[in-house]
C-alpha cells in the first residue's frame, strides 16, 4: 500500500473513560445551588441505556472545540495550531458561576450551550463528573485536571460562589496581594510551575493593583502508544509545513493494522492511533489544496461519521518528529464567538462579589508539543501546554495545558490629587 506521509495533521484526542467511580461527593445545595448525586448518576434512561451528565454536555464541548478551531484557524494563516478546548471551556464554566444577566447568557451561548435544551445545573454537574472521571487514577491514561483561583486579599467574595467553584470544580483558593505585583506574580508562577511538573516558569506577568482575581485551569495527560514506533525505523523525509515550503524532518514509521478511512466527500485520509487504555489520537491528512474544505467541515457530526466508518487495515504510517510551541491571547477570538460583555464595562459578574464591579481583562493560553523517539526518555513541556514525551522502546505522549483568566476591578472614576492619579473601585 502507498505510504501515508502526514504533511499536515490535526489531532483530536478522544478519551473514552469506561470506569466510573461511585464516590458520593457533595454537599447538598439549597435554592438554585447545585445538588450533587452519585458520580455516574444517570440523567435519564432510554431503552435501558443510562446517560450521565458529562455525556450530555459532550456534544456541546465538541461543538465549542470545532467552532473555536475555525476561528483560530482564520486568524493564524500558515501557522501551526494547537489548543485545549476543554481547558478553555472549563475555565469559563467556572467564571459563569459568577456571571449574571446578559453576561451569563453570552458565556453559555459562546460555550455552545442552549439553555432551552439543557439546564445550568446539568452543565456544571457534567463538568464536575467529567473532571472526576478523567482524573480517575485507575485509568491507564494518566490525566490530572486542576483549577485554582487567586483572589485579591481585599476582595469580598460571596460564600455561594466560593462554595460552588470549590465543590463543583475542586478549585483551590489562595489569597494574593496584587498591589505588590512582583510578589503576586511569583506566587502564581510558582504554583503553575509545580502543577506543570516544573515546565512552566512564567505563566502570568504585568499584574497590577486593578487585578482582582486570577482563575486557572491546568490539564496534564500522559499515555503510552498501544503500538509503539521503533526508533530504528525513523528515517529522514520531506515535510510540508505549508503549500510553498518543504523541509527535511525525521519521520517515525510503523507498518501495522490501524483503523483507517478515506473520506471521498472531504478528500482526506483519517487514521486512528490508539494509546494504551481509553484514549486515541486521530490524524487527518487532507489532499493537496483541500485543507480549507476539511477545516470548514469539522464538526462533532463529521467526527462521529468517521468513527463509525473506520475499518482495520494494514498501512505504512509515517508521523513526523516535531516540536511545536505557541501561545494565544484568546480574548479577541472569544469576542468574535459572541462573548463580549464580560470584557467591558457592561460586565455583570455580580455573582462573585454581589455587585457588578469586575470584568475580564485577559484570557491566555499557551502550549508546546514534542513528538519524538530517542534512546533516552525526554519529558518536555510548556504553557496551556501540549507536550509530547516519547521514550525508547515504548513511546508515550504527554500533554500539558494551561489557561488563565484575569479579572480586574472596573474603575469607577479617576481623580487627580497632588499631581497623581487615584482611582476608586466599584
Amino acid at each position: 500500500m502507498k505510504p501515508i506521509y502526514l504533511s499536515w495533521l490535526l489531532i483530536v484526542l478522544q478519551v473514552c473513560c469506561q470506569h466510573h467511580p461511585r464516590d458520593n461527593i457533595g454537599p447538598d445545595g439549597h435554592g438554585d445551588k447545585i445538588i450533587f448525586e452519585d458520580q455516574d448518576s444517570p440523567l435519564e434512561e432510554e431503552q435501558g441505556k443510562k446517560t450521565t451528565y458529562y455525556e450530555k454536555i459532550a456534544p456541546n464541548n465538541a461543538d465549542f472545540a470545532f467552532r473555536f478551531y475555525r476561528h483560530i484557524a482564520s486568524n493564524t494563516a500558515a501557522k501551526n495550531i494547537f489548543f485545549s478546548p476543554f481547558s478553555i471551556s472549563t475555565a469559563f464554566a467556572m467564571l459563569v458561576l459568577g456571571a449574571r444577566s446578559e453576561t451569563q447568557n453570552q458565556i453559555y451561548e459562546g460555550l455552545a450551550f442552549n439553555l432551552s435544551e439543557i439546564e445550568k445545573n446539568e452543565i456544571h454537574k457534567g463538568f464536575h463528573q467529567l473532571i472526576h472521571t478523567l482524573s480517575n487514577p485507575n485509568n491507564k491514561a494518566q490525566v490530572e485536571i486542576g483549577n485554582a483561583m487567586f483572589m485579591n486579599e481585599t476582595l469580598k467574595i460571596l460564600p455561594k460562589f466560593l462554595e460552588d467553584i470549590k465543590s463543583l470544580y475542586a478549585a483551590e483558593g489562595f489569597s494574593s496581594n496584587f498591589s505588590n505585583s512582583t510578589a503576586a506574580e511569583k506566587q502564581i508562577n510558582e504554583y503553575v510551575q509545580t502543577k506543570t511538573h516544573g515546565k512552566i516558569a512564567q505563566a502570568v506577568e504585568n499584574l497590577d493593583a486593578l487585578t482582582a482575581m486570577i482563575l486557572i485551569n491546568y490539564i496534564f495527560f500522559k499515555a503510552h502508544w498501544e503500538k509503539p514506533f521503533d526508533p530504528y525505523n525513523t528515517r529522514e523525509a520531506d515535510f510540508f509545513p505549508d503549500a510553498n515550503t518543504t523541509v527535511k524532518v525525521f519521520m517515525m514509521y510503523r507498518q501495522d493494522f490501524f483503523n483507517f478511512l478515506y473520506d471521498h466527500n472531504l478528500s482526506c485520509w483519517v487514521v486512528e492511533v490508539p494509546y494504551k487504555g481509553d484514549a486515541s489520537a486521530f490524524f487527518i491528512l487532507p489532499d493537496q489544496g483541500k485543507m480549507k474544505q476539511v477545516e470548514s467541515a469539522l464538526s462533532s457530526e463529521t467526527l462521529a461519521k468517521w468513527q463509525t466508518s473506520l475499518t482495520l487495515r494494514e498501512i505504512h504510517l509515517f508521523i513526523p518528529k516535531l516540536s511545536l510551541s505557541t501561545s494565544y491571547n484568546v480574548k479577541d477570538l472569544l469576542q468574535k464567538m459572541g462573548i463580549t460583555d464580560v470584557f467591558n464595562e457592561n460586565a455583570d459578574l455580580s455573582g462573585i462579589t454581589g455587585k457588578p464591579n469586575l470584568k475580564v481583562s485577559r484570557v491566555s493560553m499557551a502550549l508546546r508539543i514534542i513528538i519524538s523517539i530517542t534512546n533516552t526518555k525526554k519529558n518536555l513541556a510548556s504553557y496551556n501546554v501540549m507536550e509530547s514525551n516519547v521514550s525508547s522502546g515504548a513511546g508515550s505522549a504527554t500533554f500539558h495545558y494551561y489557561t488563565y483568566i484575569q479579572i480586574d476591578y472596573i474603575p469607577v472614576s479617576y481623580e487627580v490629587m497632588n499631581g497623581h492619579y487615584w482611582h476608586s473601585l466599584g
